[in-house]
């Protein structure tokens, strides 16, 4: 009966690890999609000068929102939920905005794909714990909200700077810092974590 309670653990083990090291794989894989000469080249370059998008304030998503929730308690699997949600809505919101032959467009597919490779499987009942967040959530699915004008690449710029925040530990990014830009949340506006908001990539 012992052997068989170790055999049984030993495999929900290997089970947990394999799920942690593909969620990573997939972080590692949108982590390279967005760089920073991608995030350039495709959502800069390839715009109109001072080209904006409207979007709810909610979808933008910058690092001092994320400290905010922090400091309220929010554990780090409801950031990366709600970091994954608002981003879909993102890129939704991106590719209706695109001509169907616009150079930006594969890009735009790719990450959707990720994003949704990302979240499947998820659901926001097994996700969100929180009343704040689920408020946010619900914010961003009413038809009638305040809008803010924003342009591509800031939406991007903040998706990836987030991403790094809440992923760079668990899934070992390495940012290849540029002198152009900090592309990253400043360090002070992050608060270490506690242990217990510390979570494998997707649990």
């Amino acid at each position: 009966m012992e052997a068989r309670l170790l055999f049984l653990l030993c495999v929900l083990a290997l089970g947990r690890a394999a799920v942690i090291l593909n969620d990573c794989q997939i972080i590692q894989t949108l982590h390279g999609k967005l760089l920073y000469d991608n995030r350039v080249t495709y959502m800069r370059e390839y715009f109109p000068i001072d080209y904006k998008l409207y979007v709810k304030y909610e979808e933008v998503l910058r690092c001092q929102n994320i400290t905010t929730l922090i400091n309220k308690g929010i554990t780090v699997k409801e950031l990366r939920y709600l970091w994954g949600i608002v981003n879909e809505n993102i890129l939704q919101t991106i590719q209706r905005a695109l001509p169907l032959r616009h150079p930006t467009r594969p890009y735009i597919t790719e990450l959707q794909n990720i994003f949704g490779a990302l979240l499947r499987g998820t659901n926001e009942e097994q996700q969100v714990e929180s009343d704040q967040i689920q408020e946010i959530l619900e914010r961003l699915h009413q038809s009638k909200d305040e809008v803010k004008a924003v342009t591509p690449k800031a939406l991007l710029d903040n998706c990836y700077k987030v991403l790094y925040a809440l992923y760079e530990v668990e899934c070992a990014l390495c940012n290849p810092r540029s002198d152009v830009e900090d592309i990253l949340c400043p360090p002070e506006t992050l608060p270490e974590l506690s242990s217990d908001q510390r979570t494998p990539c997707k649990s």
